[in-house]
C-alpha cells in the first residue's frame, strides 16, 4: 500500500469512526479562540476553558483587553502557566487587532504569524475551524499518530510534518482529519500508556501495531 492509499483508508476510517469533531477549546468568537489557543500551550484545554471564562468576565471584547494591563491579564491566566508570556502576547494580539483589523481576526495565513505568539499550529486551526479553510494541525496527537501509521518515517519537526501531510491529505479533509486525530490520539492510540492496538479501527494498517515505544 502506497502512502497515498494509506492515507485515503486512514480518513475514511477515523471518519466513519468519529463523525463528529471539532475543537476542544470552547469559543464563540474568532478572537477569543486566538485567545484559547495561546494560553493552550504547554496546558490541557479543560483547564484553558475554565480559565478564559473569569478572563472574558473581565474583559469582554477585543477592545476592553487590549486596553487591560498586562498583568491583569497575567494574574487571571496565571493557572495556565506562562503567565507573562502568555499575557504578554494576548495583549500584544489584541492590540494589533483593534488598531489595524477593525478588531476582527484576519482570515490570512501570513497576516495570522505576524500576530504575537502564533505559530503555523495555531495559524492552520484558525484558519481551519474560523474560516473554514484547508488547514493541517501538526500538535503533539499528529505528530505522534501520522509516524505511529506510517503517513511520515520518524519525523518530528511540526513543519515537516505538515509539509509531509499536505501532499497526502485533501485539503477537504485536512482540518477534520486532525482533529479526529486527537480524539483518536486521546482514545485509543495513546502515548502514556501502550496504545490499545486490540479496539483500534486501523489495527489492519498501522505501521507499528503493537509498538509500545514513543516514535
Amino acid at each position: 500500500m502506497t502512502k497515498e492509499e494509506l492515507a485515503k483508508e486512514i480518513v475514511n476510517r477515523l471518519k466513519k469512526e468519529y463523525p463528529d469533531v471539532g475543537c476542544t477549546l470552547d469559543y464563540d468568537q474568532a478572537w477569543k479562540l486566538l485567545v484559547s489557543v495561546r494560553l493552550a500551550a504547554q496546558c490541557t484545554d479543560a483547564r484553558v476553558n475554565v480559565v478564559v471564562q473569569d478572563l472574558y468576565a473581565e474583559y469582554p471584547d477585543v477592545n476592553a483587553l487590549a486596553d487591560a494591563p498586562v498583568e491583569e491579564i497575567e494574574r487571571i491566566v496565571k493557572p495556565c502557566g506562562l503567565g507573562h508570556s502568555k499575557a504578554k502576547d494576548i495583549s500584544g494580539c489584541m492590540k494589533i487587532l483593534r488598531d489595524q483589523y477593525d478588531g476582527k481576526v484576519p482570515d490570512d495565513f501570513d497576516a495570522l504569524l505576524k500576530l504575537p505568539g502564533v505559530g503555523r499550529k495555531s495559524a492552520n486551526l484558525i484558519i481551519g475551524d474560523v474560516f473554514g479553510k484547508p488547514a493541517i494541525v501538526t500538535d503533539t496527537h499528529c505528530i505522534r499518530l501520522v509516524n505511529r501509521m506510517g503517513l511520515v518515517d520518524g519525523i518530528k519537526e511540526p513543519k515537516k510534518v505538515e509539509m509531509a501531510l499536505w501532499k497526502l491529505i485533501p485539503g477537504e479533509e485536512s482540518n477534520d482529519f486532525c482533529h479526529r486525530l486527537v480524539f483518536h490520539g486521546r482514545d485509543v492510540c495513546t502515548a502514556r500508556t501502550k496504545p490499545h492496538c486490540e479496539r483500534c479501527c486501523l489495527k489492519d494498517v498501522c505501521a507499528k501495531v503493537g509498538v509500545e515505544q514513543e516514535l
